[in-house]
């Protein structure tokens, strides 16, 4: 009888610190689940403001460095031209994000060399709204492009071609065979929300074997010279692409001295399944280009 009430307090105080314990625990998990999102890493991507028919893309990187674009749509809303680009650094502070700017040829939209303050007024994953120091508010959504090569700093789709091999032309019948192998990918400039994925016209493909069959053997024989060609071939492909080519990535180069060579460079660097809108389904990149190196000049 006596021992009652000390047992009764003993056990009500063990449900009493299980109870908190328990609340502890709960309160501990719930916390775990509410983990805010760091600014630092929500800015991070690429951006789009459309103003009009003038789209601004912004592609902010995790090294501190970003580019700009502007673009221009026609009436349709179909991206038609680019009026230029500009980089430099950027960071964050006391609820600003600073853009230093190194790089311009867009001074209407990022002056050379200033710096330029913007006041966040909401960040949150896929929207970002920014006030301008004139008290202007821009809302920038993220769009969906694939990331491109660290190097170039941006983010761009990035299109793989068949590969190419053509016989290079010759200054008389005496020269030597030789032929040129290119495996060839297409980096993108940032498409627009809604805008499709660009396919590769067929006339493209004959365009760049026609280019690459009239060089000669001094115009590829090292790698600098075939980097100048790129140029060439950006301008050669752009105007079947609706112009949204930003780079040719030279993925391999090969200087075959005969067919065999050539024949086994196209396995090596042809997959089973030909990207969606190159050429017509069913075709042979092996056959195609091996006729082509064979039957050029």
């Amino acid at each position: 009888m006596y021992g009652t009430p000390q047992i009764l307090l003993r056990n009500g105080v063990k449900t009493l610190c299980l109870l908190l314990l328990m609340t502890i625990i709960v309160s501990g998990v719930a916390g775990c689940g509410e983990k805010t999102p760091d600014p630092n890493e929500l800015v991070l991507g690429n951006w789009v403001n459309r103003r009009n028919r003038t789209y601004v893309l912004l592609v902010i990187s995790p090294k501190g460095t970003w580019n700009s674009s502007v673009r221009i749509a026609d009436v349709t809303s179909k991206i038609v031209s680019s009026k230029g680009d500009a980089k430099g650094a950027w960071h964050m502070e006391d609820g600003q994000i600073i853009f230093t700017v190194v790089e311009s040829n867009i001074e209407g939209v990022w002056k050379k060399n200033e710096t330029r303050f913007f006041e966040i007024v909401d960040l949150q994953d896929g929207l970002m709204v920014l006030k301008e120091e004139n008290g202007r508010i821009d809302e920038w959504k993220k769009t969906s492009g694939k990331q491109g090569n660290a190097e170039s700093g941006g983010a761009s789709v990035v299109i793989p071609m068949k590969p190419f091999a053509v016989n290079l032309d010759k200054h008389s019948s005496n020269s030597k065979d030789r032929y040129l192998c290119l495996n060839l990918s297409l980096a993108l400039k940032e498409l627009m929300p809604g805008q499709e994925m660009p396919t590769i016209h067929p006339r493209a493909r004959d365009a760049v074997i026609l280019f690459l069959s009239a060089l000669i053997y001094g115009d590829v024989e090292n790698f600098d010279k075939i980097k100048q060609q790129k140029e060439k071939l950006l301008d050669i492909l752009n105007p079947y692409m609706e112009g949204v080519i930003k780079d040719v990535n030279i993925e391999d180069v090969v200087i075959a001295s005969s067919i065999t060579n050539v024949e086994e460079f196209l396995i090596e660097h042809t997959v089973a399944e030909a990207p969606e809108g190159e050429g017509e389904s069913g075709d042979s990149a092996t056959e195609e280009t091996s006729e082509d190196a064979a039957g050029e000049k």
